[in-house]
């Protein structure tokens, strides 16, 4: 009879490469520190119990005068008080628990690097 050793050490090693691969997923920011975001990528706050998520970046274009298309980021933003889901226009902000987010600028299109967004967060 034949035994097969090497399927339990395939095993540890794939869910060892799946366990990484999602810890790389989101990754420690700092109070004050600008940092940049592309959709589907998270962020926790070093200090503080918030994750925030990029979800989608987007802008919207209006008929007659205006200044141009508008840019938006819709973040998942998470902490002790709970999860909510968050539209924010560039140089707007929005708050969690006592800390201030704030979206410095947003580009929505897939050329130069995007889509992306930068953001700071900071203590109220």
């Amino acid at each position: 009879m034949m035994e097969r050793r090497g399927a339990p050490n395939c095993l540890i090693v794939a869910l060892a490469i799946v366990f990484i691969g999602c810890s790389w997923s989101s990754r420690r920011v700092g109070l004050d520190e600008q940092f940049t975001l592309r959709p589907k990528e998270k962020a926790t706050v070093a200090g503080t119990d918030l994750t925030i998520r990029l979800d989608e970046v987007g802008h919207q274009t209006f008929s007659g005068p205006s200044s141009g298309p508008a840019a938006y980021v819709v973040l998942q933003i998470s902490s002790k008080s709970g999860s909510r889901s968050s539209r924010i226009g560039v140089s707007e902000t929005t708050e969690q628990d006592g800390y201030i987010i704030k979206i410095n600028s947003a580009y929505p299109f897939r050329s130069q690097d995007g889509p992306r967004c930068e953001l700071t967060v900071a203590k109220k």
